[in-house]
């Protein structure tokens, strides 16, 4: 194994982590407004799809050469015009999203934490800390993901299992066959959440990993068992309908644990991890749109560098996070106009982006396939 490169547990940790971040905005309430008190099992449909997307992304992966990520083959394959201009488009995505990103966490935070404070703080200080990690060495930003998911997940199963004593297994049931199209219907997040592992790709040529899917399995189902214990305990805390009304109800179902001096503690870690994934996220995003961005113009790598140094390409850096914070005012909106952006409009485009335009570039690029098959054939021989 290559040292230089980041290890299969330290890629699938960062994955985690920074996917955790929509996970925490959409469930449960997204959820429960398809399926209402079945949205807990609303994950295992959402494996349909995201078997899908894993086995097209598996397909490329599949040809790509040492070092490289989904950018590199796009541009190889595509060829110099199309490349480039799918190559923007995919870039041009992933700032725009993590603008929406550092916009809703911002949100959050004033919304439930500083009533009296402006989000434009959160904003400018959450860019700054993710182009600063952006900028320096990637290994390292995923070695400190393996600490942070194992703190985040330990968080999250304690405070369900401080919340039993306000359970009620009873405001789960009954959940016939009857239920099946809602609970169908209630994947959906589910599914917009795991297809951001799609975004990853573009990282692969930093990372050791195996040309085969299996290795997807560990986050994505970390992730969709996260999910729906949280869409249980807050169903059974709460039930539907009081579920889908309130504005974060896993926050809330935290101050119902009644245990004195513990749940400022547990809120704290709470609000840190609202705001380590939004940074973890939107520090991925950042690289993302680097490797999008970084074939189209030749540059090298930016690893290894000194972290103020901007020569090859590593201004291009700057200029998306500037082009980030730039977006995050597109949602400076008011906060019901906004979660409309985050719970229907958002997953939608994503959706549109992941799964149909990973989907639309493995139908492109069968004849390549086939012809990098039958040379590896000819190879073998």
């Amino acid at each position: 194994m290559n040292d230089r490169l980041i290890t299969k547990k330290q890629f699938a940790a960062a994955t985690v982590v920074s996917l955790l971040s929509p996970l925490l905005r959409l469930l449960p309430q997204t959820a429960v407004g398809f399926a209402g008190r079945g949205a807990w099992l609303s994950f295992i449909p959402a494996l349909v799809p995201l078997a899908l997307l894993t086995a097209v992304v598996t397909s490329f992966r599949r040809h790509m050469r040492p070092g490289e990520g989904m950018g590199g083959l796009i541009l190889r394959w595509l060829g110099p015009v199309l490349g480039r201009l799918v190559l923007l488009l995919f870039t041009g995505w992933f700032l725009f999203y993590a603008g929406f990103i550092l916009r809703s966490g911002a949100e959050r935070l004033v919304s439930t934490i500083y009533p009296s404070s402006g989000q434009g703080m959160f904003v400018a200080v959450t860019i700054i800390l993710s182009l600063a990690v952006a900028l320096g060495d990637l290994r390292a930003a995923t070695r400190t993901a393996v600490i942070f998911r194992a703190i985040l997940v330990t968080a999250l199963v304690l405070v369900i299992a401080l919340s039993l004593p306000n359970m009620d297994a009873g405001r789960l049931r009954p959940v016939t066959w009857r239920d099946a199209g809602p609970i169908a219907l209630g994947a959906l997040p589910f599914a917009s959440v795991g297809a951001l592992t799609a975004c990853f790709t573009f990282l692969y040529g930093y990372a050791d990993l195996p040309r085969d899917g299996k290795w997807h399995l560990w986050p994505l189902g970390t992730l969709l068992v996260l999910g729906g214990l949280i869409c249980a305990s807050v169903l059974s805390v709460f039930g539907p309908e009081l579920t889908h009304t309130l504005t974060y109800p896993f926050f809330v179902m935290i101050r119902s644990i009644s245990l004195g001096d513990l749940v400022p503690r547990i809120e704290a870690v709470v609000i840190a991890a609202w705001v380590g994934t939004d940074f973890m996220l939107c520090v991925g995003l950042l690289r993302c749109a680097h490797e999008a961005l970084r074939p189209v113009f030749g540059y090298p790598k930016p690893d290894g560098r000194p972290m103020l140094d901007l020569g090859g390409g590593r201004y291009l850096l700057w200029l998306e996070a500037g082009a980030v914070f730039a977006a995050s005012f597109i949602f400076d909106m008011p906060p019901w106009q906004l979660r409309t952006w985050s719970d229907r409009y958002i997953p939608l485009a994503s959706d549109c982006v992941l799964y149909g335009g990973f989907l639309l570039l493995w139908l492109v690029t069968i004849p390549k396939r086939k012809k990098a098959k039958m040379a590896q054939q000819k190879a073998s021989l």
